[in-house]
């Protein structure tokens, strides 16, 4: 096994494999040779074991093994602050800050761009553990931070993709209280804000279909519409997506689905297959089939 097998099908698998995952990549320390593999490690690790698992001691003792010796440099700025989230979540206050503020004084960002890094998946991990009101608490103040300062910051990245994630993971349950719903739509919110900050078109885009399933599930389907509208005419202007058309198209059917408008469903629907039958890999025809049911007419 080498490094790039191990993270990348490690994504593959981080879900319906988390514990053989996770002793993997306790056994395999050896193979992050560079500050690059440690970071993609780190975030590989806390999000199977702390996130999936709900082990963040465990988490943070494979972050501190992976940093153990290494020299500083500001590469490994990254990584101190994935250490720092892992420390913060065990419980483990005092060295999470002194982690926080070790990646602070190596990156060779703006320091503030750093610690809202820090912070913003600390809120996000908080969230994912059930811990909602604290982790709203700490991305409240991540965003007001950010919105704070004039000048695109490096940080503009990780508060979009972040947010995106937070967005998505709440939409995913199949129940939420209302604090939960809110907070689902802040998210997806603030990721169009700052992806239009810092991505390209097709993050702008991917944005807009993201508040129109955040809409559908909140039972707005005509705010779904907009936002889904708005992803097409995207798409139209900048060039060709064929995978995000389509799904973008289901979007809309479960849109007219919520509607009771059965004549829009089934144009909307006959588009979304037309462009599926384009894909030409199988694990995009499978997460189409898989969305595609969970929007079928009622």
């Amino acid at each position: 096994m080498d490094i790039k097998e191990l993270i990348n099908g490690g994504w593959g698998r981080h879900e319906k494999d988390s514990a053989a995952l996770a002793a993997d990549l306790e056994a395999n320390v050896a193979l992050a040779e560079t500050p690059a593999h440690v970071a993609a490690y780190i975030q590989l690790a806390n999000h199977t074991i702390g996130g999936h698992l709900k082990d963040w001691p465990r988490a943070a003792a494979l972050a501190a093994r992976l940093l153990d010796g290494r020299k500083d440099a500001h590469e490994l700025a990254v990584p101190y602050s994935g250490l720092a989230v892992a420390q913060y979540l065990a419980g483990h206050e005092p060295a999470a800050m002194a982690s926080e503020l070790h990646s602070v004084r190596l990156t060779d960002m703006e320091p503030v761009s750093m610690m809202l890094r820090t912070r913003a998946l600390v809120a996000a991990a908080l969230i994912e553990s059930g811990r909602v009101d604290d982790g709203a608490t700490v991305y409240d103040a991540a965003l007001k931070l950010a919105r704070s300062r004039d000048e695109k910051l490096a940080c503009d990245q990780t508060l979009a993709m972040t947010s995106n994630n937070l967005a998505s993971e709440l939409s995913e349950k199949p129940e939420r209280t209302e604090a939960e719903d809110a907070l689902m739509l802040k998210a997806a919110e603030a990721a169009r804000e700052f992806w239009l900050k810092c991505g390209t078109w097709e993050n702008e885009e991917r944005a807009e279909y993201l508040l129109a399933i955040v809409h559908n599930r909140l039972n707005q389907p005509d705010k779904a519409l907009e936002h889904a509208a708005r992803a097409l005419e995207v798409i139209s202007k900048n060039g060709e997506e064929v995978v995000d058309e389509a799904f973008v198209n289901l979007s809309m059917a479960k849109s007219f689905s919520l509607k009771q408008d059965r004549a829009a469903y089934d144009r909307v629907m006959a588009r979304a297959v037309e462009l599926a039958e384009e894909f030409n890999d199988d694990g995009l025809k499978t997460w189409f089939n898989e969305t595609k049911a969970k929007v079928e007419w009622n």
